[in-house]
């Protein structure tokens, strides 16, 4: 079992979806959803591969996928596509476009 180094709080606390995208060519469709409403808008890059997400948030990826709750926000992860459920019920994906 490989060694898991815990999430540093200053690193994880700043997070946003900038934090997810490598610049570079590629576009991504990043929606953000809440009870009311859904914005949709697109954005220059890529994403970071799953492993580089999950080292930087402290947990496991498992066979290309991450699937944990860190700082109460539950990530689900796979190559191209990321979604983020936070505790107010807000949820946030980001996937190649």
């Amino acid at each position: 079992m490989p060694c898991i180094k815990p999430a540093q709080p200053e690193n994880v606390k700043g997070i946003n979806e900038e934090t997810f995208i490598r610049e570079g060519k590629g576009e991504l469709k990043v929606m953000v959803e809440n009870s009311d409403e859904t914005m949709e808008t697109t954005m220059s890059g890529s994403l970071k591969s799953v492993e580089e997400i999950a080292e930087m948030l402290g947990v496991e990826a498992r066979e290309g996928r991450i699937e944990a709750v860190v700082d109460g926000v539950q990530v689900k992860m796979e190559r191209g596509k990321l979604e983020l459920e936070f505790e107010s019920g807000e949820r946030m994906r980001i996937e190649k476009a």
